[in-house]
């Protein structure tokens, strides 16, 4: 259920690890046109609108449905679903905090292009398309920053075409390393992968039934680069994780290996200070 927020405007709500807003999002790119982040057209969108609450799995809009308003992420992860050919959803992509939905109805007029729900409860601003487009015409920051933003998701769809290529263990490695370097937190035993999502999520986001993507997960996890459980996974290993990923020509079914680790110089914080020295 939708809900009004305590809140009155996002200031200070954000964001990703490391305190900031994420790469490519629209509020990290306003920062960086108006250098800071306390610019006038920053702090005119995170009050737009009104404030509102979701709760996890609420749906923001439906694809195909009419609507023209934006919504502003402010706390929490959306995910972006498209329906398959038996009419089941199947996630491309997600939109972390510091981003919006919905910009493209609001632009055009046209219906919405997927799905929108809330991977977690989240702290958002529903803004309607009067005020959106007043504030992108009122703001030189503005459009700049609307057009890397999408320029950003565009590169990222490109990348995401080598999702759905070579063996399915190799596309789900490449699928959790996207995410967990752009959204990765740090926990005790490596990176936490956000937003947590469910093994029929992670088969749409590789182009695999969930019986390959279950048996993926188990390979990475004998492999040692990965630990999983119920909607989480930790990256224990970048480094290893990217070797599997690279496997494109391979055969399917090709056996991953555990990899040797050596002990590194300059570990990051709260990330174990290992790193496999090859995967043969």
């Amino acid at each position: 259920m939708v809900s009004e927020a305590a809140s009155g405007t996002g200031a200070g709500v954000r964001r990703v690890a490391g305190g900031g807003w994420a790469a490519g999002t629209l509020l990290a790119e306003l920062e960086r046109t108006e250098a800071g982040p306390s610019g006038p057209a920053r702090l005119a969108l995170e009050r737009a609108g009104t404030a509102r609450v979701c709760a996890r799995d609420e749906l923001m809009y439906l694809s195909g449905a009419p609507g023209t308003f934006v919504v502003l992420l402010l706390d929490g992860f959306a995910k972006i679903t498209t329906a398959d050919a038996e009419g089941l959803p199947l996630l491309v992509d997600v939109r972390a905090p510091g981003d919006v939905v919905g910009e493209t109805s609001a632009f055009d007029g046209g219906p919405r292009s997927a799905t929108v729900t809330a991977a977690q409860q989240m702290l958002v601003r529903r803004i309607s398309q009067e005020e959106w487009l007043r504030w992108v015409a009122g703001h030189p920051a503005a459009a700049p920053a609307v057009h890397r933003t999408l320029a950003h998701r565009h590169r990222t769809a490109i990348r995401r075409t080598r999702l759905v290529r070579g063996p399915v263990v190799a596309r789900l490695a490449r699928a959790v390393l996207d995410l967990v370097e752009r959204y990765g937190t740090p926990g005790p035993d490596g990176l936490v992968v956000r937003p947590a999502l469910t093994q029929a999520e992670w088969s749409g986001l590789v182009g695999a039934r969930e019986r390959r993507v279950h048996h993926a997960l188990r390979e990475l996890s004998e492999a040692g680069v990965i630990t999983s459980g119920r909607r989480r996974i930790t990256v224990r290993s970048v480094p290893g994780l990217r070797e599997i990923a690279d496997r494109d020509g391979e055969e399917e079914g090709a056996a991953v290996r555990p990899a040797r680790v050596v002990r590194t110089a300059h570990p990051r914080p709260g990330v174990p200070d290992r790193v496999p020295r090859k995967i043969r």
